[in-house]
């Protein structure tokens, strides 16, 4: 008993499978033949039953045509339509049940490609709904990001200007109590002033920083270029301020430069800023050794004779605290953020100098960047700008 339900649980194809369509393996509980596990056929269209019916019909038809010609059925008729059925029943038998193979492990392959393609169709539709439901989460954080961040902008914006007006007004006061305008200052007193002023002078600065980089990310035009602007000059004026720090740390500076006149079209003094930010970093995070400053000329063996170069470099090469590999790329990509060895050897530090030196210097079609073994190993940064020719 089980074992009859366990054939007809059988599959299509499978050993044991009963055609229920068909009354004889019905009947029989079990396929009469190999290949009728691969049939689902009526018994009436069944192949084998019509091969059956034919040859049946046709020794009929030539015993009776023997018969009626030669007034009997001889044995050597009888031997040789027998022969050729079996024969041809073989060869008919093999070659068919090949072509019932091949054509129900068609079907099948049809049928499994065609459920593959609804499920895989399901999943792309599945897949595709989760991309669309997380492109518009995606989408709507985006907007929220950019709003807020626009409001954080407005806001820095507000507050430096309402910043910048009493710290320009305290700085002025300031110098006219140093210069004398209310009378005499007792030296203690004109010691402590001149401290205050430079603590405005660097609040003010930080607070011009902070609205530039507002600015740039605003899209907003910080730099307006003038024509003809002295590079020499700027330049000199910078390792002038940094020379005094230099040596009250004991280290050297070291300036080459070559002789004569370098032009470049400019916001004189927004690169001067830009200029200062690196040069004053060599000096804040070397600690022994020192500092060797390089202006190199491009493509002009006269140097700054007549204009002949496109190109001007500034190299600053120092023997500090160096950078870390992994930062290397994105040095200049980031704010308020520092290395842990240069809050260790500089805690006053705001983390936007390299930032808003590497916009402005993109803004007068420069470009700057930075090398480095490592940390400890120094670091050199090299800005290249165009140079005007007049």
């Amino acid at each position: 008993m089980a074992e009859i339900i366990s054939k007809k649980q059988a599959k299509v194809g499978e050993a044991g499978y009963i055609n229920q369509n068909c009354w004889l393996a019905r009947n029989l509980g079990y396929p009469p033949t190999k290949h009728c596990q691969f049939c689902q056929l009526k018994f009436n269209d069944c192949l084998f039953f019509r091969y059956s019916a034919i040859s049946l019909a046709l020794v009929a038809i030539i015993f009776t045509v023997a018969f009626f010609v030669n007034g009997g059925v001889s044995r050597l008729l009888i031997i040789s339509v027998f022969t050729i059925i079996i024969i041809y029943g073989y060869y008919f038998d093999k070659s068919t049940e090949k072509i019932i193979e091949a054509n129900f492990a068609q079907k099948k392959a049809a049928e499994e490609l065609e459920d593959l393609y609804k499920h895989l169709q399901q999943k792309v539709d599945e897949q595709t709904k989760e991309i669309r439901r997380a492109y518009e989460v995606e989408k709507v954080a985006k907007e929220q990001l950019e709003a807020l961040g626009n409001v954080k902008n407005q806001f820095l914006m507000t507050v430096q200007h309402h910043l910048r007006t009493p710290l320009t007004s305290m700085m002025g006061y300031t110098d006219l109590l140093l210069d004398g305008t209310f009378g005499k200052l007792p030296k203690k007193i004109g010691e402590v002033v001149k401290r205050f002023e430079a603590s405005t002078a660097s609040l003010i600065k930080m607070v011009n920083e902070f609205l530039d980089i507002t600015q740039f990310q605003l899209g907003k035009e910080v730099i307006h270029l003038k024509d003809d602007i002295n590079l020499c000059p700027i330049f000199m004026d910078i390792f002038k301020d940094i020379e005094l720090e230099a040596k009250k740390k004991g280290i050297f500076l070291k300036l080459e430069k070559p002789d004569g006149i370098c032009f470049v079209k400019a916001d004189g003094e927004k690169l001067k800023a830009a200029l200062m930010n690196i040069f004053d970093n060599a000096v804040k995070y070397t600690k022994e050794g020192g500092i060797t400053i390089r202006l190199k000329l491009e493509d002009s063996p006269e140097g700054c004779v007549g204009n002949k170069f496109k190109k001007v470099t500034i190299e600053i090469k120092d023997t500090g605290i160096g950078i870390p590999k992994e930062k290397l790329a994105k040095l200049f990509d980031i704010t308020f953020e520092r290395s842990d060895a240069a809050k260790k050897n500089f805690t006053a530090g705001r983390g936007i100098g390299l930032y808003l030196s590497s916009q402005i210097i993109k803004a007068h079609n420069g470009r700057i960047w930075a090398e480095s073994e490592g940390e400890g190993k120094g670091s050199t940064f090299s800005i290249e700008l165009p140079v005007e020719h007049k």
